[in-house]
């Protein structure tokens, strides 16, 4: 670790410690233990099921968007699968790139196409968010979820035309960006080093995907992936929300979908933040309770069932993450000694 990135480290393990030890305090242990011992096995499965069909949509996203480039199905789920394992795992999503060092490093597929896919799914990964949000809310209701009806209804109405205009300018964007970029370091020493002539070059590459990709009509299936994949991710964490609050006496009629969905995306955002706790520990907790909180959930089942469901879906994502890993360094070696005259 650079001693530049320390003191980042060093505050994000903080404020997972401090977050995590003002969530136990709120609950006892041992309930912590019997609540994970006891979880319910068949929604856990159909968690698992359900999470699993939502990497294969992501995956067939990524495929569309990569298009013409030749990705067989192997090679785009190794790299969702290691994308899901580390986006939430450092600040601000960053660690979702590693969708891109795996294609264009691991694989060997042009960084252009590359990089282009990667920041559509990401733009309509935002274009999605709002249209649930808003129906979430008015189902459960602006006053139960302790929401103005107003202002919810007109950020999120901002939020989707920003979010639309980014995905459907977004290479003019990328263009304007690197443009503004070249004249900021036009004089400097910095501008004559291949490392940065190569980067400008590569986003030049990723400007004219991003133009095809849209030219090429494939906006209205991409978006209805992303609204499939959006749905698969809180169908999947409804399941998990029940399997570790069964044996807390919860039934499938004290349940609710649409408050899952608002929980949830409170949670979410925590992982947008510049700094926050480690793999987002403390955090996601903390902002998952406070949203139910807020919508009238029992406090003591917020605080047990943010830290349970935390805790399974970064084994079960990170799991996923190091299969993929593996089959690439064994892939690798494959490939080397196949070379070996």
């Amino acid at each position: 670790m650079s001693k530049r990135r320390a003191p980042l480290f060093v505050l994000s393990a903080a404020l997972s410690v401090l977050l995590l030890i003002a969530l136990f305090r709120r609950i006892d242990p041992g309930d912590y233990g019997r609540m994970l011992a006891s979880v319910h096995l068949p929604s856990l499965l159909a968690y698992m099921a359900v999470n699993l069909a939502g990497a294969a949509l992501r995956a067939w996203r990524y495929r569309i968007l990569l298009r013409p480039v030749p990705v067989g199905w192997g090679e785009i789920l190794t790299a969702t699968l290691v994308r899901n394992a580390f986006v939430d795992l450092l600040p601000a999503r960053i660690g979702a790139l590693s969708y891109v060092y795996v294609l264009n490093d691991r694989l060997e597929k042009p960084f252009g196409d590359t990089a282009s896919s990667f920041a559509v799914s990401f733009v309509f990964d935002f274009l999605t968010l709002a249209p649930f949000v808003l129906l979430a809310a008015w189902i459960v209701g602006f006053s139960a979820a302790g929401i103005p009806a107003a202002a919810l209804i007109a950020a999120a109405a901002a939020f989707f035309i920003i979010s639309a205009l980014v995905a459907w300018k977004i290479a003019v964007l990328v263009r304007l960006g690197a443009g503004l970029l070249r004249s900021g370091m036009k004089k400097t020493a910095a501008a004559r080093r291949p490392s940065v002539i190569r980067a400008f070059e590569n986003l030049d590459r990723a400007a004219e995907a991003l133009e095809k990709t849209r030219k090429r009509g494939a906006y209205p299936s991409v978006f209805l992936l992303s609204l499939l994949i959006r749905l698969a991710k809180y169908g999947s964490l409804f399941f998990l929300f029940f399997a570790v609050l069964r044996s807390q006496g919860i039934s499938w009629e004290g349940m609710s979908f649409w408050k899952t969905v608002l929980g949830l995306t409170g949670a979410e955002l925590t992982s947008a933040l510049p700094v926050k706790g480690l793999a987002g520990f403390g955090t996601w907790e903390s902002a998952w309770a406070a949203a139910l909180q807020w919508m009238k959930f029992d406090p003591r089942l917020a605080v047990l069932s943010g830290l349970g469901i935390h805790l399974i879906t970064n084994l079960f994502e990170y799991g996923l993450g190091l299969s993929a890993l593996g089959h690439l360094a064994f892939r690798r070696k494959r490939d080397k000694i196949a070379r070996i005259p």
